[in-house]
């Protein structure tokens, strides 16, 4: 089976598998073409260029022999704490409530991560913490997307990448108050958001605002996903809260 370290992750994409090397027939053809672009031999009147081939060449030998030896002997990711990793995290949450996107596109559930998908959890959630769920928030109207923004819900906390590059947790001890609200105004919505319904065949009727405790808003979902996930979002959410004691 394939090997999703982040070292195979990265070996990956040196041979231009974006999406993971899911078979050996797969590794062994990305091999072939990166080393067609890359050997040294096309570039031997270009000084400049053949340096940089020779580097590549090795790069894709080597992701090309990791690859294979991964795929057999897949390598389990240490899940040791990040140093200087100043979270105060949470005890551990058992019962855990289910979260299911229904294979809406962009959204991953615990047991079908990507290998993009899996590489964004394990660069934030260390033990006793552990991914549940993400979605895609980049995709800008399409049914596709790169992951550069997403929403990642784990046992014990929620983490959101913004189009701005920021990176916002907020621990579910702390989530306060969930709201639907309607985005349009007169009956219709705005001119971008039915451009968006349009060509994405997606509901953008309302958006969900997420709240802390304090009242502050945490991060609003508008035009990023779905309202189908959004419910789904907002129902997990509410399973997460807090309970209240009178």
């Amino acid at each position: 089976m394939p090997c999703v370290c982040a070292q195979c992750l990265e070996h990956s994409r040196t041979l231009g598998l974006e999406g993971g090397a899911d078979s050996k027939v797969i590794i062994r053809k990305a091999y072939y073409e990166a080393a067609k672009t890359w050997h040294p031999d096309l570039y031997e009147h270009d000084k400049q260029l053949r340096h940089k081939a020779e580097e590549m060449f090795k790069a894709v030998q080597a992701a090309y022999n990791e690859l294979l030896e991964h795929f057999d002997n897949p390598v389990e990711l240490p899940m040791e704490p990040v140093a200087g990793d100043s979270f105060t995290r949470p005890a551990q949450v058992d019962n855990e409530p289910r979260i299911d996107f229904h294979g809406a596109h962009g959204c991953y559930v615990e047991q079908d991560f990507s290998p993009r998908a899996l590489e964004i959890a394990w660069s934030h959630v260390r033990e006793p913490d552990r991914a549940l769920a993400l979605v895609d928030l980049s995709r800008h109207g399409s049914a596709l997307g790169d992951l550069s923004q997403y929403i990642l819900f784990t046992r014990l906390g929620i983490y959101i990448r913004d189009a701005h590059n920021i990176l916002s947790l907020l621990w579910y001890d702390d989530l306060g108050e969930l709201r639907f609200v309607d985005q349009r105004k007169g009956g219709k919505l705005p001119l971008w958001h039915r451009f968006i319904e349009k060509i994405s065949a997606t509901e953008q009727k309302y958006s969900l605002e997420i709240y802390r405790r304090d009242g502050t808003l945490f991060y609003a979902i508008a035009s990023q996903a779905d309202d189908g996930v959004k419910k789904v979002i907002h129902n997990f959410l509410q399973q997460k809260r807090p309970q209240e004691h009178p």
